[in-house]
């Protein structure tokens, strides 16, 4: 396009609604000049990773209803009033062409804000059961992007919707001797991954930690842990001091840990599921037992049933349970390698760059009175 485009990136609670908002600007950048602000909520994960990646953001307030106290639910209307407010003033001093919605509390505000506006809205859902917000939302939405096929099923025919995948962020293969130089460790050996997510996993990342410990010593393996902050220290105590074990609280440069896995051990949030599908992986699926409508189940479904990936219950997970999984695979490398080839085809590597294309579709389709034309180039 001949301007720039200028988008409002709405969501948060987890980096799972951050990163594909994140990954849709870098898309968008390559086929169009962009400036960008993404707004999240105040004590939200997202304030991190807008400043670790040095993004210009605002934050709002806002809070999640599923676990809320009734006094917190009570104070919604008046909570979403005093949001929708804020969020109209960004708007009308940003004038965003396009509204980005990727679900979470973080984004409502926002969305409210934008259809009130007549600024054109797309939001985007990362999980096979769309959240709350996208849910209630996806009547006055301009687009609704899935990620799943099986999300159709939750929206009323009339909503438009187009099945793009989950965008992820530009994650480089990097080839495994200089993942495993990235780490200290030995690149012929083979490599576990445990992810527990941006907020950490308790019982994935004990279990982990203790599959680790005995692997380690037992077997010819290296672990990297991600734990979150909360159980870096206590994942730590239980490796042992191993030094073919690697513990960390956080990683940017999480595609030198996706290129070096041999087997990776994860919740299934979207984002992990379709990263890991991307590299490759084969994993052993953790899902979230108390996720909004069962929805990490329902994440890891496709990739089990195409042959990428397995599940243990999260009731079920022990240390000794891990481990004996682990070596299941590790001990039968064709079972790896078709795996591996199931998580590639069932993966969805264009997913950002149809998402910006779709958004870029909606710009020039925008509603007659909208409030914020595209600039032309001076």
């Amino acid at each position: 396009m001949n301007g720039t485009l200028r988008i409002m990136v709405a969501g948060g609670g987890t980096g799972g609604h951050v990163y594909p908002g994140i990954a849709v600007v870098e898309a968008l950048a390559g086929s169009a000049r962009v400036e960008s602000l993404f707004v999240g909520a105040q004590g939200g994960v997202e304030q991190g990773i807008f400043e670790r990646a040095s993004l210009a953001h605002s934050l709002l307030p806002g809070y999640g209803l599923r676990r809320a106290s009734l006094a917190r639910k009570l104070a919604v209307p008046v909570m979403l009033a005093a949001g929708v407010m804020r969020a109209s003033k960004l708007l009308r001093t940003f004038r965003p062409d396009v509204v980005l919605g990727t679900g979470g509390y973080a984004s409502a505000t926002v969305v409210i804000a934008s259809v009130l506006a007549r600024v054109p809205r797309v939001l985007q859902e990362q999980n096979s059961v769309p959240g709350l917000v996208n849910r209630r939302l996806a009547p006055y939405a301009s687009l609704v992007l899935l990620g799943y096929e099986e999300s159709r099923a939750w929206f009323r025919p009339q909503v438009p919707v187009r099945v793009v995948g989950n965008p992820i962020r530009r994650l480089p293969r990097a080839p495994r001797e200089e993942a495993a130089a990235f780490f200290g460790l030995d690149a012929s050996r083979p490599v576990v991954l445990v992810v527990g997510g941006s907020r950490g996993a308790h019982s994935l990342n004990m279990a982990g930690a203790d599959a680790a410990a005995k692997l380690a010593r037992s077997r010819d393996v290296q672990f990297v842990i991600l734990t979150g902050r909360a159980d870096r220290v206590e994942a730590e105590k239980r490796v042992g001091g191993s030094s073919r074990v690697r513990v960390l609280d956080y990683l940017d440069d999480v595609h030198f840990a996706y290129s070096l896995a041999d087997v990776a051990v994860a919740r299934s949030g979207a984002s992990s599921v379709f990263e890991l599908a991307l590299f490759g992986v084969p994993a052993i699926f953790v899902p979230y037992p108390f996720a909004a409508d069962d929805h990490q189940e329902k994440n890891a479904s496709p990739l089990v049933e195409a042959g990428g990936a397995l599940v243990i219950g999260d009731a079920e997970l022990r240390g000794e349970t891990l481990a004996n999984t682990v070596a299941l695979l590790l001990d039968d490398p064709s079972r790896r390698a078709a795996m591996s080839k199931a998580m590639r085809a069932w993966s969805k590597p264009d997913a950002a760059q149809d998402a910006a294309r779709a958004i870029l579709e909606v710009v020039k389709k925008k509603e007659p009175g909208a409030t914020a034309p595209v600039r032309r180039a001076a």
